[in-house]
């Protein structure tokens, strides 16, 4: 099957990653960085990350590139609104990088490679184009660790339908936990593994974000197939995300694992 990005690219999906920023979700990347590196940022989305990340090196250049030309947009426009003039962003594919071998300091990628069919020959690619004894860092989220309360029934019901759409799209919820493998598959050495994370407030924000995505799916016939009756049951469990987001009592933590390597 071919790759489909499951979280889409509608306004509800763009808003919930535009509220990303370095320190929220690149600090265990930061270490590595220094002023004046040429920087490459795979599947950069609305700039979010990216945009902390070229201040966070310069006089040093960002390069963000994204498959989709609706985020190359916003990213280029938030930067002129930021006036961060060391970012710079284009439509590419990590497959098949339009750069020279041995071109960056450094590549960060987040919350990509859990939508990736083939993450070692996008890391061979990666690895092409990073300079020898440079790093790459990966962040991607592992769904098989979070911590959700209360959970009842059409709750659980509700994410475990969301990793099974996942699946369906050719990606994988639980590539976190895969990342040193990947690396180490494809040469990378003196890596390090981490993990983090990340609790949502308000928990408005996921859940809705979880209930849009069901709602898009359109996966009746294969819903079917799991269990899950007929169109009803999709809006049931859309309804059971947003009603559980406004329990006092409600939690969500979101696994992230997180990897840093280095080209030998």
């Amino acid at each position: 099957m071919p790759e489909k990005y499951t979280p889409g690219y509608s306004s509800n999906a763009t808003n919930f990653m535009a509220n990303r920023s370095v320190d929220t979700h690149a600090a265990f990347f930061t270490p590595y960085l220094r002023p004046g590196m040429k920087l490459l940022d795979c599947g950069c989305g609305p700039g979010a990350i990216a945009l902390g990340l070229a201040k966070a090196i310069a006089p040093g250049t960002l390069t963000g590139i994204d498959t989709e030309a609706s985020q190359i947009q916003i990213a280029a426009e938030s930067a002129f609104t930021q006036a961060v003039s060391n970012a710079n962003f284009l439509e590419g594919n990590i497959y098949a990088l339009p750069f020279p071998d041995n071109t960056f300091d450094a590549i960060f990628s987040h919350a990509l490679f859990e939508h990736l069919q083939e993450p070692v020959q996008a890391l061979l690619e990666l690895q092409r184009v990073l300079k020898p004894g440079r790093i790459v860092g990966l962040r991607s989220p592992d769904w098989g660790g979070c911590l959700i309360a209360p959970f009842p029934p059409e709750m659980d019901k509700a994410i475990t339908y969301y990793k099974w759409l996942h699946e369906q799209n050719s990606g994988n919820p639980y590539v976190g936990r895969q990342l040193r493998a990947l690396l180490r598959e494809t040469g990378f050495i003196n890596i390090k593994a981490s993990a983090s994370y990340q609790c949502y407030e308000p928990l408005s924000a996921i859940a809705e974000y979880l209930a849009v995505r069901i709602e898009a799916s359109g996966n009746v016939d294969q819903a079917v197939e799991k269990g899950w009756t007929d169109e009803r049951s999709l809006t049931a469990m859309s309804s059971a995300l947003r009603e559980w987001s406004q329990h006092p009592d409600g939690f969500f933590a979101q696994a992230w694992c997180e990897v840093v390597g280095q080209k030998g």
